[in-house]
């Protein structure tokens, strides 16, 4: 008698073969061992008997248990086909919740980027966490404080030093350089930095090594634009660019190509040669602790932390300055370089530093649309449960449990979900553009397979979370209630007057908000500055190539402004010419310091002008005179301050008296001006002192700060109808006294408005916001007013056949509104003062926000909802009264 097959490889097959063909399959296979055992013995036959065992271990075979079989993952295919169904058969509803959670997922995406946009800058340094950018903080006492992320050029030998936890310092400095030979010489912001930089930041290199992008003094580096702008298609490394540096054009050799720089970068440049070259561009400022130039960096060593460096600092400093400063006084410290982009406790610097309000204000606008796009699905679903109410009834009858009829709705709302996720990703990349062209941001939708799961999750969570409520509202009718008609119990009614008091809050929040923010940029734009400034034009001018230090440049740069200054003078439509080293509407006025007669640190702004700068910008004289043309002890000792100077230096008569300071040497102030904003509105007027001659300013100052170029520009007034004409007017005289440089010119009433551009811009996307809010809280309306109908039809009927007007139902409908409206309003007031008051303290003038804005956002928040409940009305009032019974 033959011995059975193995026993272990029959309870294997027994335990994953499914029990409806285990009979069949193991009957073959033991005919199989059988046959084998009479031909080639019993271990021959276990061997194959075991290897047929294990090929069968399939999915087609495996055994289905019944609680997978009788489950609801058994019955989700079934599940998506009825919703399908039902969807496809409710199309006007369908299209409602489709197109409502569309646009709320479009726009929370768009946000959304914009927001991880900001968030992620300078993150993509591998050592970031590393890297430190230094500022300096002089605190003189009684609010005497110069604060600055510039920095001394004596701080990257100070830092590497004196501190072992510094693994390297590096600087990085911008300057106007001209670069070319011959025609058309083009006045290019090039960047000097250590020859280190590339080995602390991770600037991808396209040619050439980290280590030696700038091996010499006489090395340039360029980003791939401008490798393409000199060179074309050629390999630009080897080649020879020309550089003016001081009085001569001397060429520098391109050692390497870098990518360039991405957007989320604080540090941008596209040319860049050594700070070798620092001993001839600032001399003896190499050495000076109170002239601040480059911004500096530390990359500190694995383990090391910027506290320890801190606790040495104070050490550190007054072992050089003991004698000059107080301990305290000069104070060194170190912010992340993540930190930059959205810190504005530190002032900014060769980089602008973003509000990070902003950010907090437009991604909760970007969620609470999301959420307002989900209620709106919530309120449609529930507003069409009377509808739902037979088939709740009957599926009850059939035996469906509440949990199959909640998968049953969740799923509805899921595919729902997932084709709007789908709609609003393909709608997002496509308002790409458009977003950045409205808020001039520079997002963009690179895809990756991994957002297929993030886009899947977020759509099955907003699904989820639209889809619960009335799933379990539908699920939860009793068949005894849908039969006498009653469905909505007390949590409903709370719930639903919840989530219309949370939709008229948020529509007048947004309406508001919208509203102060465009009354504060209208303000921005329309306030008297104390200058004219209409048809002002500016014109960058450029100094003599022999000129070989900073007075040489001023006074050579003015003498060629005299040259284009005739020039000009002969066209009747140009008026009012003169030269100034900064234009309104520019940032980084120069700031200088000193200490006074009485021991007291002062700090004040300075403009260099000529005598026709103030009549070019009509600024005003409160006593005194200005500065006269062709009067030679006005150009050499005459000052103008304007009236913040005069509080600020405490002079009751300042005409006829000297600045309070030692070193200025012979000068007298003939003249004050009245107040005028030469920076933005942000700050308040700060003291400002005018002169001709920079020379007796600077060498009674000790401390510099020169944000922008103090080399002199021209301005003047155009009458000319036609603007487009400045160009080429300016075009043919610049070509004929500077054939080779290039034109640089701007309208200045352009860089005014450019101060405000993130104002202007946040109140654009503001604006578009509380325009798609106010379209889905219209939908979310419209289903919630479905819902009071339907509860009221057979009201609305009685009343109908009671003789009740059009105007009877609206009013009849309106009051189930009125009270919600009124809570949303009265909420919406402290929430929109706070907000708004915290805003529009980054301004130091600010409009009145006023009662009668919160009236327009409430009549209009009312007239939206009587619209929406009107139409309804209209609706209710053309049904049959019999049908109204009959329905009920």
């Amino acid at each position: 008698m033959s011995r059975l097959p193995p026993r272990w490889a029959e309870r294997l097959l027994e335990w994953f073969c499914d029990s409806s063909l285990l009979e069949d399959l193991q009957g073959d296979l033991h005919e199989i061992y059988f046959s084998i055992t009479q031909q080639k013995g019993e271990n021959a036959a276990a061997r194959v008997y075991w290897w047929l065992v294990l090929r069968s271990f399939r999915w087609s075979v495996l055994r289905k248990p019944e609680k997978l079989k009788n489950s609801i993952f058994a019955m989700t295919n079934n599940n998506f086909k009825i919703a399908f169904r039902i969807l496809a058969r409710d199309k006007a509803n369908t299209a409602i919740n489709l197109v409502g959670l569309t646009i709320g997922i479009a726009c929370f995406l768009l946000m959304g980027l914009y927001v991880k946009q900001e968030l992620s800058f300078d993150k993509f340094h591998e050592k970031r966490d590393r890297i430190y950018r230094s500022w300096l903080k002089e605190d003189y006492g009684e609010g005497k404080v110069f604060f600055s992320a510039y920095t001394p050029l004596r701080f990257e030998e100070l830092f590497e030093q004196n501190f072992p936890e510094v693994e390297k310092s590096v600087q990085y400095v911008r300057q106007g350089f001209l670069v070319g030979r011959g025609e058309k010489r083009i006045d290019e912001t090039v960047a000097v930095i250590s020859p280190e930089f590339f080995e602390v930041f991770d600037f991808p290199v396209l040619n050439g090594a980290a280590g030696q992008m700038l091996p010499d003094v006489k090395s340039v580096v360029l980003s791939s634009s401008y490798a393409t702008k000199y060179f074309g298609d050629e390999d630009p490394v080897g080649q020879s660019l020309g550089i003016q540096v001081e009085e001569t054009i001397e060429d520098f050799t391109v050692s390497g190509v870098y990518e360039d720089m991405p957007f989320t970068s604080s540090i941008r440049f596209d040319m860049a040669i050594s700070s070798d070259n620092n001993r001839r561009l600032f001399g003896n400022s190499m050495t000076a602790w109170f002239t601040i130039v480059p911004e500096t960096y530390v990359l500190l060593k694995e383990g090391a932390s910027i506290s320890d460096v801190d606790a040495k600092m104070q050490d550190v400093v007054m072992g050089f300055l003991a004698e000059e400063v107080e301990r305290g006084q000069y104070n060194i410290g170190f912010q992340p370089i993540t930190d930059i982009h959205l810190n504005p406790d530190i002032p900014a610097a060769y980089a602008p530093v973003s509000n990070p309000q902003y950010i907090y204000i437009l991604g909760a606008i970007g969620v609470l649309v999301l959420i307002i796009a989900c209620i709106n699905y919530t309120t449609l679903s529930v507003g069409q449960s009377l509808r739902r109410g037979r088939e709740v009834g009957m599926r009850k009858v059939l035996g469906a449990t509440r949990g199959t009829l909640v998968l049953q709705y969740l799923t509805e709302s899921l595919l729902i979900a997932l084709v709007a996720m789908t709609i609003g990703t393909i709608l997002t990349v496509l308002l790409i553009p458009v977003f950045n062209s409205l808020t001039g941001a520079t997002i963009f939708f690179a895809f990756e397979w991994w957002h297929v799961v993030v886009y899947l999750g977020i759509g099955l969570f907003i699904g989820s979370a639209a889809g619960v409520y009335p799933a379990l509202v539908l699920s939860g009718y009793r068949i005894v209630a849908i039969l006498r008609g009653g469905h909505s119990g007390a949590g409903q009614q709370v719930a639903r007057k919840g989530i219309l008091v949370f939709q008229f809050l948020v529509t007048v929040f947004l309406l508001s908000t919208t509203l102060i923010m465009r009354k504060q940029v209208a303000y921005l734009q329309s306030k008297d500055l104390g200058y004219s400034y209409g048809a002002a034009v500016s014109v960058i001018l450029q100094p003599s190539p022999t000129a070989q230090n900073t007075l040489e440049r001023l006074s050579t740069t003015k003498e060629n402004g005299e040259l284009l200054k005739a020039s000009l003078q002969k066209y009747p439509e140009v008026s009012h010419i003169g030269m100034g080293s900064h234009v309104f509407g520019t940032d980084g006025w120069a700031q200088l310091a000193f200490t006074d007669d009485q021991g007291a640190f002062r700090r004040f702004n300075f403009l260099q002008v000529d005598a026709g700068y103030f009549n070019t910008f009509g600024i005003r004289l409160k006593e005194g005179r200005g500065f006269e043309a062709g009067n030679g002890l006005d150009e050499r000792q005459s000052v103008v301050i304007n009236q913040a100077a005069a509080d600020y230096f405490g002079f009751d008569s300042p005409v006829g008296q000297k600045l309070p300071g030692r070193n200025f040497g012979e000068h007298r102030i003939i003249g004050v001006t009245e107040d005028f904003n030469f920076t933005s509105l942000h700050t308040k007027v700060a003291p400002l002192v005018i002169a001709q001659n920079p020379k007796m300013i600077f060498d009674g100052a000790s401390d510099y700060n020169f944000g922008d170029s103090i080399i002199p520009k021209l301005v003047f007034t155009y009458d000319g109808s036609d603007l487009t004409g400045v160009e080429s007017l300016l075009s043919k005289e610049w070509e004929a006294i500077f054939p080779n440089e290039a034109l640089q010119f701007s309208f200045v009433d352009q860089n005014i408005q450019r101060q405000y551009d993130n104002e202007a811009r946040l109140n654009k996307l503001i604006t578009v916001a509380t325009a798609i809010s106010i379209i889905i809280a219209v939908l979310g309306l419209l289903g919630l007013t479905v819902l009071v109908v339907n509860a009221k039809v057979k009201e609305i009927g009685i009343r109908k056949i009671m003789g009740a007007t059009p105007l009877t139902i609206f009013v009849l409908l309106s009051r189930n509104f009125a009270a919600q409206l009124l809570i949303a309003i009265a909420l919406s007031v402290p929430l929109t003062l706070w907000l708004m008051n915290d805003w529009l303290d980054n301004f130091a003038y600010q409009t009145e926000i006023g009662a009668g804005l919160f009236v327009v956002s409430a009549v209009a928040t009312m007239a939206i909802a009587g619209v929406v409940i009107l139409y309804h009305t209209i609706r209710a009032a053309k049904i049959n009264p019999v049908e109204s019974l009959r329905a009920e």
